[in-house]
């Protein structure tokens, strides 16, 4: 049932595998029961959120706001070594996966069995099965990646992407529903409603896993295979940074716009400790954050299929400026006149809150559709692993963020220290945005 489709990309004519209905279906229905199980635990609202029930220390907020983020993108390159060149790459997705979802579980239990009652162990065990489970995904990641872009041409792999990722968002709008209400006064008590949450995430990851292993996977072509087996991973690396010029700046716009993240792991903090809204504010933002991603969702997907890839790199550096340039504009009109009304304060969140959301569901469809439409299949695994390393490298920034909020704290400047941090990610996301549009278009496919 599978064809083959030409597709130019540049000025070379490359052959792209579409899919059968079976991968189609596996690769959408992976990418919707995953994304929903994400939605129970978004970093910037539900794990800090946690985080700050249990300690009041800044660094050790941040240490967990960036964990999600950065145990999984900093093994990449590992993932990537390990990845690259294997003819078959379905075990390095499904034994990974197996060992690392159950981390959620484990949690889920911890919080039940011990109810919180040591606090900072709690933060480490928090942090520890978050580590767990991103450091095998990073692996299974990897692998998830190049098999997508063997079994589907550049556009299918876009439509698929966009259909998986709007269905995962309208259920994970009931995912934020069943989130807001378990985090109300009212709701399940604490630490019980934070272990729901997370029984939750893992049961979708569950049918997530259990989606993929339908697959059936295009193996790499014996040529690609001969030639990585032939060649050295740092020095093809080293090799494709310095010749391919659509790697090397793709990776920089990637550096600068990734930086909002320092500020995305400290906007409900902010909201919080600064303009005086309640833990019921968390539950409000969650919703704004899939509904944003769900119009992120829509958005990017109909660039990538109109467009190309390129279009939504573009679009998301855009949302990447916006949102802590707004978090400025708060910090800044704060600052003489004090905290602003609740529900003022509540609707500028909600929408930083919502492009948050939609920048969450930027990567696949932008960045890393650009790169895996201008990759050679024997470069793909290793161009994904550097691209989502880098990520890593820039998602180590909350705790610069968390360390310096927590130094001007102790001289009472707690608010001069987030309006300079905003402004601070607003000045590389505005220079990340500018570079974007001087990146160069691909023909689309």
């Amino acid at each position: 049932m599978t064809t083959i489709a030409q597709s130019t990309i540049e000025d070379r004519q490359t052959l792209v595998p579409i899919d059968s209905y079976r991968n189609v279906l596996a690769f959408t229905g992976d990418i919707a029961a995953f994304m929903v199980g994400t939605y129970f635990i978004p970093a910037t609202t539900v794990l800090v959120g946690l985080a700050s029930q249990l300690t009041n220390d800044k660094t050790l907020i941040g240490v967990v706001g960036m964990t999600w983020s950065v145990t999984w993108f900093l093994p990449q390159l590992v993932a990537a070594h390990i990845v690259r060149g294997k003819r078959w790459q379905k075990p390095y997705l499904i034994i990974p996966s197996l060992i690392g979802r159950n981390a959620l579980l484990l949690i889920a239990l911890w919080l039940l069995i011990t109810q919180a009652q040591a606090p900072i162990l709690t933060v480490w065990v928090l942090v520890g099965c978050l580590t767990l489970f991103n450091v095998c995904d990073a692996l299974a990641g990897v692998a998830w990646f190049d098999m997508m872009s063997r079994a589907l041409s550049p556009r299918m792999r876009a439509r698929s992407v966009s259909v998986g990722q709007f269905i995962g968002g309208l259920f994970g709008i009931g995912a934020g529903l069943i989130v807001e209400r378990v985090l109300q006064p009212d709701g399940l008590p604490f630490p019980q409603n934070y272990a729901f949450i997370f029984g939750c995430t893992w049961l979708c990851m569950a049918i997530s896993l259990a989606i993929i292993s339908l697959l059936r996977e295009n193996p790499m072509a014996e040529t690609e295979h001969a030639h990585t087996q032939n060649s050295n991973f740092i020095a093809s690396l080293k090799e494709a940074t310095r010749t391919d010029p659509v790697f090397r700046r793709i990776m920089i716009v990637r550096l600068l716009t990734g930086i909002e993240l320092m500020a995305a792991s400290f906007y409900l903090v902010f909201a919080k400790d600064q303009l005086g809204l309640d833990d019921s504010a968390t539950g409000i933002f969650n919703i704004a954050l899939i509904i944003g991603g769900i119009g992120g969702i829509a958005l990017f997907g109909w660039l990538a299929d109109r467009f190309t890839a390129l279009s939504v790199v573009r679009a998301a550096s855009l949302m990447q400026l916006a949102a802590p340039l707004l978090a400025l504009i708060y910090a800044l009109a704060t600052l003489p006149r004090g905290a602003p009304a609740r529900d003022l304060a509540i609707a500028g969140f909600i929408a930083i809150f919502a492009l948050r959301g939609a920048i969450e569901h930027s990567l696949v469809l932008g960045a890393l559709g650009y790169l895996l439409d201008s990759a050679p299949e024997r470069h793909r695994a290793m161009y994904v692993g550097a691209i989502n390393t880098l990520g890593g490298v820039v998602a180590l920034s909350p705790v610069v963020g968390g360390m310096w909020i927590d130094a001007l704290a102790a001289r009472g400047q707690a608010l001069v220290g987030y309006a300079v941090m905003f402004g601070f990610v607003s000045l590389l996301a505005a220079c990340g945005a500018w570079l974007s549009f001087r990146l160069p278009p691909l023909k689309k496919g």
